[in-house]
């Protein structure tokens, strides 16, 4: 017992003489120096010191933790320390018995091992602690009370079992209660109290005016169940802030405030019972006073019950005769005595539901591998006056010590008589006779006791006689000395001494009977915890149904606690039992007095001086010789097996203890402590060193393995920036050779200027010459020839000094196309200097024999030549410089340094990046658009020449390094020729790798599957003529001659003119056709860049648009922008085309028909093309492979026509609400989805599952579905924003709010389940903060408000100082509603605010405070509910504008101003959900069959309770819809207004429909070929009026060319225009199909019934009376058209014409048409086949569209 001072004996097993009075004295001594606790073994003796003593706090938690039994001073940490050992190391269940008499200490000792318990297992969650914590703080509050001899005493027992998982860390706690003191609620003895949560509730009710009112409370004088005694008074102010730590408590663990409302009415309620007094009526029945009748109104608003029920129960009983139910009435005494009953079950049924409610909350399920059992219950009791519960306490303690007899004494004796090893025989009180008398069948006390239950006429005088009868000869039962109490009582000789209990209502509390009618009535409560109590049914009890009023076979009180104490029993058996046995010092509860009478006698029966003996004696260690071998053998050093018993004996012998402590039987070892110890010690020695060799060459290993990652990490590194710096030398370099080489261009360009100038003076002195010759007369034919000849001289002289200049410049020229490029650019400046210069350089490519041997061109030659050698010297000495400079720069940061800072690499640096594939063929370069540099080059002789340069660099830098160690200086004048010659040869084999690995791409291009956009042209393509200009007059005046066709391939490049005669693909809608053609002028305007920036943005969001919205012209889109970009002659013109490409790429993908053509190209493309183009190209490519096959919904915006300028990509910032922002890239392909996956990854949280991303407009707020591109959010932000600007700049408005994305919680799967995540729950605590705060969701009251800004401002400011700074709470808004904090001054505010952190927040981790906060949140029925503002349209008590609040459960009508819940219903309880499409209505209806909906508040609503159908105007009816989906997908056949969702219909394709289209078409062409129908009449028009002059056989041939051009589309066949088989507004002036003129008349007129149907017929007026009347109208069209069969048919072509191609396909008129259509259909059909053909196709191309009405109408008539 180190570190303590030595008083007294701590562990009494190594005294020196046992007697129980050195044992007294032992404790004596040690009580009076306050050490409490004391040792017998492994058993701890406790003493109550009735006073505070400070060996509890945290750093006697460290001290005990950790540390052996025996090494420290006796402590209960101690023992739990020692059980929690055990169970780690052997993984066997543990238990800890503390017993005791009542006020001993033993609730006290078990709150120590729970707090020592959730201390010491630091993986345990906080909240998981608290909940164990608090459950024992509404445990001690309903089950505890104040007793003469206790103010704490627990009045039932409980076994509370701590699991552990198998990371031995606390999972959760089961609690087992045990036989609740019912009688204590109705009567309480001198100087006792009730339960302490009676008065806890009544001194709340004091001090909170609304929940005295709420709970009809009074003073606790008023209550007469408060007031039996007479004497206890209570202190209001402590009771009440026990009642604040019971609430809290309730919070902590997950108890709803519904649920704590309904707990406490009970309790207010069985207050108000004790207050009935009955008034006697003729001595055979009762009546209520009138004092009663408040109490029995209170009470029956408290339990939700009507007073005529309650009134029935309390007067009358009900007897069941042979299921016969008579009805009695109660006598005066029977009532009260009834009263009674039902207080207690109301007690008892609350308490047994509390208790299955806390393990509900605290147990852990499946996780619980092992446990840690405490069991804390009530202690030995003789009071004055003994009932039936004493006699069941007193039992279970007799049961108790029965089994540490068994475990202590007499199981250990017996193990040492069959190993038959040496012992002395211990000899101990035996309590076997007073069980068996109590117990054992078939007479015993309790069984006689359930005999008089089960009798009709069971009595307790009965009971007794039959008592006497049967063991009044037993040694332990008193009959009583004295015979006037024969009558009244009996006694037993317990362990603990004699008690005598009076029998007086023995029978009638061990029938229990239960209030069934109570609970019947109760059933039918208004209050939902009320009714959930009433069905509540205990699981420890099993009692079988039977009729009401029988008892026979019924469980008896004392039948059901003998069978949980067996259970417990049980439970004890199979574990490690360790004691705790509590000593009380004396009756008066007070401290520092030791009534040493008192003491010895619980000592007595205790057994301590046995327990010393046997502990003395005894070995408590027992190992079976396998596992002692097994656990010790690590012990030696030479392991045999051959003998076990000599084994045995050597590892033992090794640690040289003395052979008396220990012993080896026949299967077992025994050992002693002080055998024991010293080979633990040994064995943790052995394997802490092993432990600590492994772990040494583990760490050897883990560290030398990350050593080598950091050094290949530091590696790259180095390298990386060692090819970075080359780079920057590189480029710096490369920009001084250009300058250098454009001034020597410059040079060389005016020194040829200068010499061509003078050419040309001599060429016009030539020519002066020759006009002086023409004009003499004499002409001299030599002095001509010898001019000519110097002119040829001179010109052959020019191109000399051509070819030397060339030769001259070969070093820098050559392989240069840039040089070429500066080349070209002086010479252009010449030519535009001088006017014939073109002439002059035109002469300079002829070549012209013979020497030349002008002077003045030869000393320009000598010039030239000597300016060439000196800039030659020029440049290699400015590139000597540079190098020498860099190597004197490197050499002297050596020498400083003498240790580089990083390494020198030893391999050559790395090449630029662009040319990386030059040195790695085989490996794949990343996708250029990811890593974008304005200094990439462009061509690959520029790479060549760069590789080339950087080389030279290399070797020059090379021998600058190895010449500095030397002399430095002689670098700018040495040059080593032979590294020169090497220099040369790895030039020379550079580019020829180089061009090897561009033959190798090409041919790897060539062998790939290449799919040429000529075939697709060929196999798809329509005709295009050659000529460009197409319009009607010149397709007029056009002579006749042969047309000139465009060939497929010429479609496929570039087109000089901006417009096309047709499509390039063949298109079915005519519509199209010219929409494409239009794309294709637009496309011109802006590929040629004269427009402005706004201009080209709407001519990009146009041609995406049509291509988003109109399916068939994605492909004509991309095959116009392929065309545009091949052999565009401008570079500028062909980025533009390209970058369109890139905008459309990611807004819609091409069909499968051109997928790989496209792929195909722009393969092509990326091997073609360089610099930016190429990264266009790649970009196009990598998005080709997305996964992703939806389009986008809005053409692109500006924000991503910028980002793709640049290759990039947009940075969103993403709002939380808690004030943080989060900044990641998204992708044009990037969904929500993708988007919140990306936010999940960045902010570390586990489980993204109901988290959503909504975008916060001005306007509002609205989700974005997963399926949603974010780049379609910001383009609808975009068009909205400009429709503002144009508004606001037309009205002169103010600037509207900004777009935001806000990440938060949607779906609230289970709201009352609290996340292990810690992120997630932080931003759950935001989102909770913000809607009580922010939004003001919640109703919380001013008081729950004060407590939760406490929590918050814990979180928010830590731990509050002694004197809090007012500032830090001034911002009062953020802490409390604004409905709260606008009722009092911000100087109010801030004290209370500040003490709401003091009281609430003071002391709590981050953490915790953000669970009791959510907790305290969840609590409420709103929390997880998202509410929209609608308005209901109808009539009822409350205002139409309501929210509509949607739940995981369901859905509420709630009240906007006070939260309050109108109406709320389940799911399941729903019919149908309609959105009507057309307007802003949904419509709910509830099934037909439900018996009721939710009572709550029926009073106040009576009528809403029987309406089935609400509706309700909202804008947010998507929203709505969207969110009931994913709650309940049950319903989506519904909201999505789609019946056959269910059937998984197959998408329908682009292909598919144009298949469908197809087939109406040709039916159409049959129609035409049969001569079915009449071919319409040719009517003036355009051609009529224009075309006049013009002849017969003209316009003929006319109409047969435009035939021609439309038949392609399918709109125009033989006369038949799309106009004739499309809907029509207008009457017709025939019909359809070929009729008599009697029938043709009266299908005109039928037609126009039919314009009338549909409301096209006159004005409104005549409208309106069709409405009326448009069943008639369907007859009369039936009756007329089913006379013949022609005139069926014409009814069915004149409907099918007016339900094709409407404008509008959900408009009134067209769906008025549909719906007669399926009427005609259900009727009769068509006779004519292939009338009946058409009508089918039509049907089928219809029925296809499964987002509008009409495919529900086609839908229907097809089948």
């Amino acid at each position: 017992m180190s570190g303590e001072p030595k008083v007294g004996v701590a562990d009494m097993t190594t005294m020196s003489e046992i007697d129980e009075i050195g044992i007294n004295q032992n404790l004596h001594i040690r009580y009076c120096s306050d050490l409490i606790y004391t040792y017998t073994g492994s058993i701890l003796i406790a003493v109550n010191p009735y006073k505070t003593v400070n060996i509890f706090n945290k750093e006697y938690v460290d001290k005990y933790h950790t540390c052996k039994l025996g090494r420290l001073s006796p402590h209960v940490f101690a023992l739990a320390e020692a059980a929690y050992v055990n169970l780690v190391d052997d993984h066997t269940n543990q238990s800890c018995v503390i017993s005791g008499e009542s006020g001993a200490g033993k609730t006290e000792t078990t709150k120590f091992i729970l707090q020592y318990l959730c201390t010491i297992t630091t993986n345990v969650s906080s909240w998981m602690q608290q909940q164990i914590l608090e459950a024992n703080t509404v445990l001690e509050a309903f089950g505890n009370a104040k007793t003469i001899r206790n103010d704490n005493s627990s009045r039932f027992g409980k076994f509370m079992q701590i699991c552990f998982d198998d990371n031995n860390c606390i999972k959760g706690c089961i609690i087992q209660d045990y036989l609740l003191e019912q009688s204590r609620i109705t009567f309480q003895s001198e100087g006792e109290r009730n339960y302490h949560v009676m008065y806890q509730l009544v001194a709340q009710g004091q001090k909170n005016y609304d929940m005295a009112q709420a709970l009809y409370l009074k003073p606790p004088e008023f209550y007469k169940y408060l007031n039996t005694s007479k004497t206890e008074k209570i202190d209001v102010n402590l009771e009440s802030t026990k009642f604040n730590a019971l609430t809290m408590a309730f919070t902590v663990l997950q108890i709803p405030q519904f649920v704590i409302d309904g707990v406490f009415k009970v309790l207010s309620s069985i207050l108000w019972l004790g207050n009935i007094e009955f008034m006697d009526i003729d001595g055979e029945r009762c009546d209520f006073s009138k004092p009663d009748q408040e109490a029995i109104s209170n009470v029956s608003q408290l339990l939700g019950l009507k007073i005529c029920n309650l009134k029935k129960v309390l007067l009358i009983r009900q007897i069941n005769v042979r299921g016969n139910i008579t009805e009695i009435p109660l006598k005066m005494q029977e009532a009260i005595e009834n009263r009674h009953a039902m207080a207690k079950a109301l007690y008892s049924k609350t308490f047994a539901w509390l208790v299955t409610k806390i393990n509900n909350c605290t147990n852990p399920g499946q996780d619980g591998a092992t446990f840690f059992g405490v069991l804390d219950i009530f202690g030995f009791e003789n009071f004055t006056r003994n009932s039936f519960e004493q006699l069941c306490i007193n039992y279970t303690n007799e049961k108790l010590h029965k089994f540490f007899n068994h475990y202590v004494f007499d199981l250990e004796q017996s193990i040492y008589s069959e190993e038959e090893i040496i012992f002395h025989h211990v000899e101990f009180t035996d309590n076997s006779y007073c069980l068996e008398m109590i117990e054992k069948p078939p007479r015993c006390v309790f069984k006689l006791l359930t005999e008089q239950c089960h009798m009709p006429k069971g009595s307790d005088l009965a009971y007794l006689n039959n008592l006497h009868s049967e063991f009044e000869f037993h040694p332990k039962y008193i009959k009583g000395s004295d015979r006037r109490h024969w009558e009244t009582e009996f006694g037993v000789q317990h362990y603990a001494g004699s008690v005598i209990y009076s029998v007086d209502g023995f029978v009638e509390k061990n029938r229990d009977v239960q209030q069934d009618v109570l609970f019947d009535y109760m059933s039918y409560s208004e209050d939902v915890f009320i009714k959930d109590l009433c069905k509540y049914q205990d699981p420890q009890c099993s009692n079988s149904t039977y009729p009401r009023g029988s008892s026979k076979t019924k469980s008896t009180v004392s039948d059901h606690f003998r069978y949980q104490l067996q259970s417990l029993i049980d439970v004890l058996q199979i574990t490690k039992p360790w004691y705790v046995r509590c000593i009380k010092p004396n009756l008066q509860k007070r401290p520092n007095d030791y009534d040493n009478s008192l003491v010895l006698d619980q000592l007595k029966y205790l057994g301590i001086v046995d327990i010393i003996r046997i502990r003395r004696e005894g070995f408590p260690i027992h190992l079976s010789h396998e596992d002692f071998i097994i656990k010790y053998k690590c012990l030696m050093k030479y392991k045999s097996f051959e003998c076990s018993k000599k084994y045995i004996a050597n590892i033992l012998k090794s640690i040289e203890t003395s052979e008396t402590e220990y012993q080896v039987g026949k299967t077992k070892i025994f050992l002693r402590s002080k055998a024991y110890e010293p080979l633990e010690n040994r064995r943790k020695y052995v394997i802490y060193n092993n432990a600590v060799i492994i772990q040494k060459y583990w760490k050897t290993f883990y560290c030398r393995k990350s050593f080598i990652r950091i050094k290949v990490a530091v590696l790259k590194i180095q390298h990386a920036y060692m090819g970075w710096k080359l780079r920057i030398r590189f480029m710096r370099m490369r920009r001084s050779a250009i300058v250098i080489q454009s001034r020597l261009r410059g040079v060389f360009a005016r020194e040829v200027a200068a010499a061509l100038r003078e050419m040309r003076q001599v060429d016009e002195e030539m020519k002066k010459r020759d006009n002086v010759f023409d004009e003499s007369i004499d002409v001299d034919t030599s002095a001509l020839s010898h001019c000519e000849r110097l002119v040829q001289e001179e010109i052959y002289a020019l191109s000399h000094i051509s070819e030397s200049i060339n030769m001259s410049s070969k070093l820098f020229t050559d392989n240069d196309d840039s040089a070429k490029q500066t080349v070209e650019a002086v010479e252009t400046s010449i030519q535009q200097d001088t006017i014939d210069l073109d002439h002059i350089f035109a002469f300079l490519g002829e070549s012209s024999e013979g020497p030349s041997t002008n002077p003045l061109i030869e000393e320009i030659n000598l010039k030239m030549n000597n300016l060439v050698d000196d800039l030659n010297d020029e440049i290699n000495l400015c590139v000597q410089n540079t190098l020498t400079l860099d190597t004197l720069e490197t050499g002297k940061s050596v020498g400083v340094k003498c240790v580089p800072s990083l390494p020198e690499p030893t391999m050559p640096p790395p090449p630029p990046p662009i040319s990386s594939n030059t040195s790695k063929i085989n490996l794949e370069p990343e996708p250029i658009y990811e890593a974008i540099s304005s200094n990439k080059l462009t061509n690959e002789r520029r790479v060549r020449d760069e590789c080339e340069v950087l080389q030279k660099c290399d070797i020059l830098t090379e021998n600058g390094k190895k010449s500095s160690r030397i002399s430095p200086q002689l670098i700018k004048y040495e040059i080593d020729e032979e590294r020169e010659q090497r220099r040369k040869q790895r030039v020379e084999k550079k580019i020829h790798q180089l061009n090897c690995y561009e033959d190798n791409q090409k041919d790897t291009i060539i062998d790939e599957t290449f799919y040429n956009i000529h075939e697709f042209a060929e196999n798809y393509f329509n005709t295009h003529d050659s000529w460009s200009d197409n319009t009607l007059i010149a397709t007029l005046t056009r002579k006749e001659k042969k047309h000139n066709l465009m060939s497929k391939n010429e479609m496929t490049v570039f087109s000089k003119s901006d417009k096309i005669p047709t499509s390039h693909i063949h298109m079915y809608d005519p519509e199209n056709v010219l929409l494409a053609c239009n794309i294709f002028r637009e496309l011109w305007k802006y590929m040629r860049g004269e427009l402005n920036t706004e201009r080209e943005l709407q001519i990009i969001q146009y041609i995406i648009g049509l291509g988003i919205e109109r399916e068939e012209l994605r492909d004509e889109i991309f095959i116009q922008c392929i065309r545009q970009s091949t052999n565009n002659p401008s570079a500028d013109w062909t980025d533009r085309i390209w970058l369109m490409m890139c905008l459309i790429i990611v807004a819609f993908q091409p069909s499968k028909l051109l997928f790989r053509y496209f792929v195909s190209f722009l393969k092509s493309n990326m091997n073609n093309l360089d610099g930016k183009l190429k990264q266009y190209a790649q970009w196009c490519f990598d998005n080709c492979k997305s996964t992703k096959v939806s389009t986008r919904i809005y053409p692109p915006s500006s924000v991503e026509v910028a980002a793709m300028r640049r290759l990039g990509t947009i940075v969103c910032r993403f709002f939380f609400l808690d004030a943080r922002t989060k900044a990641i890239d998204v992708h044009p392909t990037d969904t929500a989805a993708d988007a919140v996956q990306k936010l999940a990854a960045k902010l570390n949280l586990s489980n993204t599952d109901g988290w959503a991303i909504y975008q916060s407009r001005p306007d509002g707020e609205e989700h974005i579905k997963s399926f949603d591109y974010l780049y379609d959010i910001i383009s609808a932000w975009e068009l909205k924003q400009a429709t503002s600007d144009a508004l606001r700049r037309f009205s002169n408005g103010s600037t509207p709010g900004e777009n935001r994305f806000v990440f938060k919680k949607r779906l609230f799967k289970s709201t009352r389940e609290l996340s292990q995540d810690p992120v997630e729950i932080s931003m759950l605590y935001s989102q909770a903060v913000y809607s009580v705060v922010k939004k003001d969701e919640f109703p919380v009251s001013e008081k729950v408000a004060l407590q939760l800004a406490g929590l918050q401002a814990q979180v928010a400011l830590g731990d509050p100082s002694n004197q809090p700074k007012p500032e830090y709470y001034s911002d009062i808004n953020s802490f409390l509603p604004s409905r709260i904090s606008k009722t009092r001054e911000q100087q109010f505010w801030i004290p209370i605010l500040a003490q709401a952190h003091r009281q609430y927040g003071s002391s709590r981790k981050e953490l915790t405070a953000k669970v009791l906060y959510l907790s305290c949140v969840m609590q409420y029925p709103l929390y997880g509910t998202t509410m929209y503002a609608v308005t209901y349209k109808g009539y009822w008590n409350f205002v139409n504008n309501i929210f509509l609040a949607v739940h995981c459960d369901g859905i509420m009508f709630i009240q906007p101003e006070d939260k309050f819940i109108i109406h709320q219903f389940k799911y399941i309880d729903i019919e149908s959900i309609m959105l009507n499409p057309s307007d802003s209505f949904i419509t709910i209806s509830l099934n037909r069959n439900m018996h009721q909906l939710n009572k709550h508040y029926s009073d106040r609503i009576p009528l809403i309770d029987t309406q089935k159908c609400f509706v309700f105007e909202t804008s947010q009816k998507n929203e709505i819809g969207s969110l009931i989906i994913s709650y309940y997908p049950a319903l989506s056949n519904w909201i999505l207004n789609i019946a056959e969702c269910s059937k998984k219909i197959k998408r329908t394709t682009n292909e598919d429909r144009l298949r469908l289209y197809q087939n109406v078409v040709t039916c159409r062409r049959q129609l035409v070929d049969m001569n079915l129908v009449k071919k319409p009449q040719e009517l003036g028009g355009f051609l009529k009026n224009t075309l006049r002059r013009l002849s017969k056989h003209r316009i003929e041939k006319l109409r047969t060319e435009q035939g021609a051009n439309l038949q392609d589309h399918g709109e125009t066949y033989k006369g038949f225009s799309h106009s004739f088989w499309a809907f029509s507004k207008l009457q017709i002036p025939f019909c359809l199909s070929t009729l008599c003129d009697q029938d043709e008349a009266a299908m005109v007129q039928i037609f126009y019934s039919i314009l009338t149907y549909s409301g096209l017929g006159t004005s409104g007026e005549t409208i309106k009376r069709a409405e009326d009347e448009h069943i008639p109208i369907v007859q009369s069209i039936l009756e007329k058209c089913m006379k013949k069969e022609s005139l069926l048919n014409e009814l069915y072509l004149q409907l099918i014409k007016q339900t094709t191609d409407h404008p509008d396909v959900n408009s009134r008129i067209n769906l008025k048409n549909w719906a007669l259509l399926s009427v005609v259909c259900s009727i009769i059909l068509p006779s004519m086949k292939s009338i009946r053909k058409y009508l089918i196709a039509h049907l089928k191309r219809c029925a296809s569209d499964y987002l509008s009405e009409e495919g529900k109408y086609a839908r229907f008539a097809e089948n």
